[in-house]
């Protein structure tokens, strides 16, 4: 049975949360595989609403969740979720990762500080630590869950020593930090195990498994917009690695994609509109970070970077959300190529802030409201307006993936596949 990626294809913020949930739906198992807390994914069940940042949004679907190893783990925010879908739900079953590294306060208030340092070269990190754990892990001095639940020596020597190095920096003593993280590791202590064997039991059953990504292809720490990206690797060929199961374990990749572009914090945005349409489109959407609810920039779609998205993540098909954002419009433009950097998509952010857009307009399409979501729903794709059929297939021209699943409403259920 499929081991299924599902990835954003954007700057994030694409609706993952609500395709996750609906591609979950018989799954066996959804897996996160990478980045922390700084992710919010909002998903809409049954006029139930959830906001997770950490536990994987697909299970509200398959009640089954997995933390990968390639997670920057948050304990606090864990049990919030947890609580959260509990509440709802019912019993989820979860499996964390031992090799998952640990997001401390200290983490929290160095980004604080590193955002501060940057005066008006400021990212717009979320200031969930994110990167300082990124720091911590790669200078091969994190602090993993297994290192405070084994009481590992040399690990929570070296956390010591970052301990001392960040309070002459940040100038102040935090004595409670290690007996707290002591007391959530306890608290998380039956749920640990192996998530790679998870997996590869529930493949070789014949189960389905949903590994589901965090932020968007855009900000991959090699591949996005450097230096305004995140602090992990969020392209499908990172499932595998931060889940701990081969390549062979993937046989399909959805890659999202939102009818328009957003972005949240600072770099560069080709599409980007300081217009009317944009604030239309932010209230109409309801375009504020799930996880800082900051205003997200807003601009038309750009099939330049969704090529380049596609190219990375080697997509089978598209998962296209908010098309109905976008009807009532009088027309709807997308971005085809760039005009003054050359063929595809540029290599650094100093050239695509030179690009320039060059835009295909076509004709907007009727308001899809819940009567025409109820229409969709009994007789499907074919109930889409002509004008919303033509921008499905506009898309799909000029990506050459095919557009599988279009979402026309805010809940899971408000999905037509084509």
């Amino acid at each position: 049975m499929p081991g299924i990626v599902l990835v954003g294809l954007q700057w994030g913020d694409e609706g993952k949360g609500k395709a996750s949930a609906y591609i979950s739906r018989g799954a066996g198992l959804t897996v996160r595989f990478n980045g922390g807390a700084n992710a919010g994914h909002t998903v809409s069940v049954g006029g139930k609403s959830f906001s997770l940042h950490m536990i994987p949004a697909g299970a509200v679907s398959s009640r089954s969740a997995a933390l990968g190893p390639g997670v920057y783990l948050d304990l606090e925010a864990l049990f919030k979720d947890l609580e959260q879908l509990e509440q709802s739900l019912g019993r989820i079953e979860l499996v964390v990762s031992p090799r998952a590294h640990l997001v401390l306060d200290l983490h929290k208030e160095l980004d604080k500080s590193l955002e501060l340092l940057r005066s008006g070269e400021r990212i717009g990190t979320t200031l969930r630590g994110i990167g300082p754990a990124a720091m911590h892990k790669y200078a091969r001095l994190g602090l993993r869950l297994c290192d405070i639940l084994e009481e590992d020596a040399a690990s929570l020597s070296a956390a010591h020593l970052w301990r001392s190095l960040w309070e002459g920096l940040l100038g102040r003593v935090e004595e409670a930090w290690l007996s707290r993280l002591r007391e959530l590791a306890e608290r998380v202590r039956g749920f640990v195990g192996d998530v790679g064997g998870r997996i590869e039991r529930e493949l070789c059953s014949g189960g389905k498994v949903v590994f589901e990504g965090a932020q968007g292809t855009m900000l991959d720490i090699d591949h996005g917009t450097y230096p305004y990206v995140t602090s992990s690797h969020t392209v499908s060929a990172s499932a595998s690695t931060g889940s701990g199961v081969g390549i062979k374990a993937i046989s399909r990749v959805i890659g999202v994609a939102k009818s328009y572009t957003t972005r949240v914090g600072a770099g560069p945005f080709p599409t980007e509109l300081h217009s009317p349409i944009a604030d239309e489109l932010r209230r109409r959407g309801g375009e504020y970070g799930a996880t800082t609810g900051r205003p997200r920039r807003i601009g038309w779609l750009d099939a330049v970077q969704l090529r380049y998205a596609c190219r990375l993540n080697s997509v089978d098909e598209i998962f296209l959300t908010r098309v109905d954002t976008l009807s009532g419009l009088p027309g709807v433009k997308v971005c085809l190529r760039y005009d003054g950097v050359g063929e595809g998509f540029p290599e650094t952010v100093a050239s695509l802030q030179r690009a320039l857009p060059i835009y295909r307009e076509i004709p907007g399409w009727p308001p899809i409201g819940d009567e025409l979501r109820e229409r969709l729903r009994r007789e499907g794709y074919g109930a889409l307006p002509r004008e919303a059929r033509r921008f499905v297939e506009l898309v799909e021209e000029e990506l050459g993936v095919p557009v599988r699943y279009i979402g026309v409403g805010p809940g899971v259920e408000d999905v037509v596949e084509k």
